[in-house]
């Protein structure tokens, strides 16, 4: 009789435990789906920056440069086109292009933060990705902004201070472009980094 209350002591305690482990294994196979799709999502993400941040560092880095040859005394004719409008008209810099065609995102990163998923990432991913979506923030938030800004103050549009504006335009433009070099560096290191 004792054998048998045992038995079926021994028994219940392993059904338990059984159903414990049942239950973990599938809570953590959930977690190992989440973050194999949240790590998906954000090289996805990762490349799609990368590819707009080529078409941006390739557009800004000729702004930069024609901007550097009329403040350097190289583009005469330049200098005279702007000379005659009345105000900055920055499509001749641009080749009527926008500077900024695409923005960079950071909506897989913050899904991953806001789910919790990122709990489950090694401590160098988020390290990397951190610094990435820091120094994206940077970059479209201060630099880029700073650039827009001085272009929509008044003052930038005085014709009779085009020297004065174009090298503050100069400087803005190789910091912006210097950034873009560095995040290329970054978008390179953090999708390596996933994809180990």
């Amino acid at each position: 009789m004792l054998r048998k209350y045992v038995y079926e002591g021994a028994l219940i305690v392993f059904s338990v435990l059984f159903a414990l482990f049942i239950t973990k294994t599938y809570e953590q196979y959930q977690t190992n789906q989440k973050k194999k799709i949240a790590e998906a999502s954000i090289l996805r993400e990762l490349y799609r920056n990368q590819s707009i941040l080529k078409v941006w560092k390739e557009n800004h880095s000729e702004v930069r440069d024609r901007i550097s040859e009329v403040v350097n005394g190289d583009a005469d004719s330049l200098r005279q086109a702007m000379m005659g409008f009345e105000y900055l008209n920055l499509g001749l810099l641009t080749n009527d292009e926008s500077l900024v065609n695409a923005i960079l995102i950071n909506t897989a990163w913050e899904s991953a933060k806001t789910t919790g998923i990122i709990t489950e990432f090694d401590y160098s991913i988020i390290q990397q990705l951190t610094l990435v979506c820091n120094m994206q923030e940077m970059l479209m938030d201060r630099t880029l902004m700073e650039i827009l800004d001085y272009y929509f103050d008044a003052e930038s549009h005085d014709i009779r201070k085009l020297d004065q504006v174009l090298r503050q335009f100069q400087l803005r433009f190789v910091e912006l472009t210097g950034q873009e070099e560095l995040m290329t560096v970054l978008y390179s290191e953090a999708i390596e980094t996933l994809q180990k």
